[in-house]
């Protein structure tokens, strides 16, 4: 009798945990609200050849003083990728811009057309049970 007791609470005690996760998960789902503000945006520029140390830090600065480049910005080689807000300057302009404040040979890494109309969730696909659940939980609660 004993061990039927314990293994009762056992199996009481995963139902009652399991429970209780499930609900916090559809707390979240269902509290879960896009970015208000997802202006953020990642662009490149290829240059001809590497950045020594000294070119690293002409280039960020040069970045740095065209509005909308945000303070993150990463040379490796001769890739540099920045942030900007493209509701301050497109990748067009801080391009532009970047190539009148110095002598540079680059081009700007524009992706292919067929790329660029992909959905760019990386998490989940639209066809899995995850995004499924998710869209099911906030109609409910929506």
């Amino acid at each position: 009798m004993n061990r039927k007791n314990i293994l009762k609470k056992i199996v009481w005690s995963i139902l009652a945990i399991t429970l209780l996760l499930f609900g916090i998960l559809v707390y979240h789902i269902a509290n879960a609200r896009p970015i208000e503000n997802a202006t953020i945006q990642v662009s490149r520029i290829d240059f001809d050849r590497p950045f020594d140390s000294l070119g690293t830090i002409d280039i960020k600065q040069k970045l740095h003083r065209i509005p909308g480049v945000k303070s993150e910005i990463i040379v490796k080689k001769n890739v540099v990728v920045y942030f900007h807000d493209n509701t301050v300057a497109d990748s067009k302009k801080v391009y532009d811009e970047l190539m009148t404040k110095g002598n540079y040979k680059a081009e700007r890494f524009v992706l292919p057309a067929n790329i660029a109309m992909q959905q760019a969730c990386p998490v989940m696909k639209k066809d899995s049970f995850k995004y499924k659940f998710s869209k099911f939980i906030q109609g409910i609660f929506n």
